[in-house]
């Protein structure tokens, strides 16, 4: 099979893509999510025959990464941006395609798979985290070489480990959760308390309204400390979830991706030191490198692309996984 549709749905857009085994995207589509779940799948189904060279659409796999817990046969059972609950997507893109090479899986774990693939984890032999910060928070993690989706396919989301009993309100509902505190959006709430308090002023992000997180990035990176505290911060607490992680699952790596780790070093840096610190016997093990992802934000197409490639040869050869480790 030398391609499949790669579908990473967003809570404002459907990004689709023609993606190889390489995971080089050859043809490209982007279009508004839905937020209806008969209209998802009546865009998912649009892209892909748009995407199709010979416009018979039954002849390639596709894989969809939807933001929320999707069980292993892809219902989506719940999801904080795009509210469809016990939705049978995987079943619709069936009946709607015309074939069964269709796989559905969370959205940041179709980016994990990726990463692991070709991007920051090319390199790792079988055990991988990755986090990816964006207005949430969300994960994935690779044991054994593949892709591990737990009992029920929700295995992954590290934004709601919680680290602080009845402290600041995540949008899942959960207090104190890690999402809460590291997130594009917890960044957006200590720049604005930052801001309250008058910490910016004498700075360009003084002014009536508070930063936003692109303005909190360009100012830390020139230099101005408040800032800079606001982002590292933000990077402390992802070290403290971090520090959890290694000392359950012990990974070769972790990969930090999404939109908001656009700030970089800035708050990279304070994860690691912040991992070191709250790591059981740091002085007795091997660091655990905290790196940024590569793949930008075409990681969930492609992660799912690559992994609808690999679930139909891992049918044809009459398995059932194609990298996605069941349990």
């Amino acid at each position: 099979m030398a391609f499949a549709v790669g579908v990473d749905v967003g809570g404002t857009k459907i990004l689709s893509g023609l993606v190889d085994h390489d995971g080089v995207i050859h043809a490209i589509d982007r279009r508004p999510t839905p937020h209806n779940g008969d209209a998802i799948v009546a865009s998912i189904v649009s892209a892909v025959t748009d995407l199709c060279e010979d416009g018979d659409c039954s002849a390639l796999p596709v894989g969809v990464g939807y933001p929320g817990l999707v069980t292993h046969d892809g219902v989506a059972r719940y999801g904080p941006n795009i509210r469809l609950a016990e939705y049978r997507l995987r079943d619709h893109l069936v009946e709607q395609l015309g074939s069964e090479e269709v796989i559905v899986t969370n959205d940041a774990r179709a980016a994990t798979w990726a990463e692991f693939v070709i991007g920051a984890g090319r390199e790792v032999a079988t055990t991988m985290v990755m986090i990816t910060l964006g207005t949430g928070i969300g994960g994935g993690l690779i044991i054994g070489g593949e892709l591990h989706r737990g009992h029920n396919g929700f295995a992954g989301e590290v934004g709601h480990v919680v680290i602080d009993v009845g402290g600041e309100p995540g949008t899942s509902g959960v207090d104190g959760e890690i999402e809460a505190y590291a997130s594009g959006s917890a960044m957006a709430r200590m720049a604005r308390e930052a801001h309250a308090a008058g910490a910016f002023e004498g700075t360009p992000l003084a002014g009536a309204a508070p930063p936003g997180g692109e303005a909190i990035s360009r100012a830390a990176a020139d230099g101005i400390e408040p800032a800079i505290r606001v982002l590292a911060e933000a990077g402390r607490y992802l070290g403290i979830s971090a520090a959890g992680l290694v000392n359950v699952l012990d990974p070769e790596l972790i990969v930090v991706g999404g939109g908001a780790a656009g700030a970089g070093e800035f708050v990279l840096e304070p994860a690691r030191q912040a991992l070191r610190t709250h790591v059981l016997g740091p002085g007795h093990r091997p660091d655990v490198p905290i790196v940024a992802a590569t793949l930008g934000p075409e990681a969930g197409m492609i992660g799912s692309g690559l992994l609808a490639l690999g679930f139909a040869d891992a049918r044809r050869l009459g398995h059932t996984s194609g990298g996605v480790a069941p349990g």
